[in-house]
């Protein structure tokens, strides 16, 4: 009854957020349409380095991410040119199944929705170029503002059903071990890399007593970068480094 109750709260979330139109985030270039890593962490509000990196950590196969993933550079704001990625329907929806929450869902649906309408008019034969285009060209400055009201209701929606979730919820012993263990975590985390910067994944993982492919502990360490840590791509691996 409880799931029930909480699945309908989600659709009314859902059914509350304004329209957004992210047609003008996709482009078409040899009958294919894609959109580019920058886009994708401005829509979804993140750093581009840190979709850089969900792109590079992928689980995928080669043959997939050589089909979907295009490697290119932009010209960033001090006109230095920088690494980004343009990127297929399949890859985009392979990549942001990681992104997660109401917010992340409910934006992935609109991108979807931008894939599937530019598709039509791009294999339709009563649409000729100026016509995808046309759809293309939408409002910027108007979806822009769309765009962050959508994801300031999604916030405050989620932040409400979160609120419910835990006042019909009272901790157990089981989350106080759980949020010691990950206070635990973060502590040798952050005093091992004090005595060793720049210090890669799978050492910080044996300092903090984990495996380098525990799920748990891969997402503490990925939750606290930028509070605690931060990283940067060194060769082929990340270097971490302590900000305390």
């Amino acid at each position: 009854m409880q799931k029930t109750t909480e699945t309908k709260k989600e659709a009314v979330m859902v059914n509350q957020l304004p329209d957004v139109d992210l047609r003008h985030y996709i482009s078409i270039k040899d009958n294919q349409l894609y959109t580019s890593s920058t886009r994708i962490a401005e829509v979804f509000g993140k750093e581009h380095r840190n979709v850089l990196r969900a792109i590079r950590e992928l689980d995928c196969s080669k043959y997939f991410a050589q089909l979907n993933f295009e490697q290119c550079e932009f010209k960033n704001t001090n006109e230095r040119m920088m690494p980004m990625y343009n990127v297929t329907k399949d890859g985009f929806m392979f990549l942001v199944m990681g992104f997660t929450g109401k917010q992340a869902a409910a934006i992935k649906e609109a991108y979807i929705n931008a894939f599937n309408q530019m598709a039509e008019a791009l294999h339709n034969k009563q649409h000729d170029n100026s016509a995808v285009q046309a759809l293309q060209a939408t409002n910027q400055d108007l979806q822009g503002e769309l765009l962050q009201l959508y994801r300031d209701k999604a916030q405050l929606l989620e932040q409400q059903l979160s609120h419910t979730k835990k006042a019909s919820t009272r901790k157990s012993p089981s989350n106080k071990y759980f949020e010691h263990k990950k206070h635990q975590f973060i502590q040798n985390v952050v005093q091992y890399l004090r005595q060793h910067p720049g210090a890669n994944k799978t050492n910080v993982m044996a300092a903090a007593g984990f495996k380098k492919d525990d799920k748990t502990a891969r997402k503490w360490l990925a939750d606290y970068e930028g509070i605690h840590w931060e990283s940067e791509i060194i060769g082929i691996s990340h270097a971490y480094f302590c900000k305390e």
